[in-house]
């Protein structure tokens, strides 16, 4: 019989995280969970994670990125933040990795939006919740 872990590897597709996908997290999304969820996990998922989610966060910041990105960013944060997931995050190793995916697919969707105030303001932060030498691992 094969495991729950073993069964949720072999189901998971990546390539069914994309914008509409995403956006069905929308009403996940809320500052305060995206900040309690950054807090708690951000020493778990790593510095090059969290700066990629705080690009994400800066970029929603900006009043010129259209809506349609927003909401593509909100559902992005939204499934991070959201308890159930395509693979769930208590897993081991593997628990994050849809998360890392979701994160990263809306990056390169809003890659023009994030320019050198958006990564310096995500490198502050950065170097806030892990330290300045943390910045240096970074691009």
């Amino acid at each position: 019989m094969m495991s729950d872990k073993k069964q949720t590897e072999e189901n998971f597709d990546s390539s069914k995280i994309n914008a509409k996908e995403l956006q069905k997290y929308e009403q996940e999304y809320s500052e305060r969970g995206f900040k309690d969820k950054l807090r708690k996990y951000a020493k778990i998922i790593g510095v090059g994670a969290v700066y990629k989610v705080l690009q994400l966060w800066y970029v929603l910041q900006k009043p010129e990125v259209p809506l349609q990105q927003k909401a593509l960013i909100t559902g992005a944060i939204g499934y991070l933040i959201a308890p159930l997931d395509f693979i769930p995050d208590l897993t081991p190793v593997l628990g994050y990795s849809d998360d890392f995916i979701a994160i990263t697919y809306a990056l390169v969707q809003v890659r023009g939006y994030a320019d050198a105030e958006v990564k310096e303001k995500s490198k502050h932060l950065i170097a806030d919740i892990f330290g300045a030498a943390a910045v240096s691992e970074l691009d």
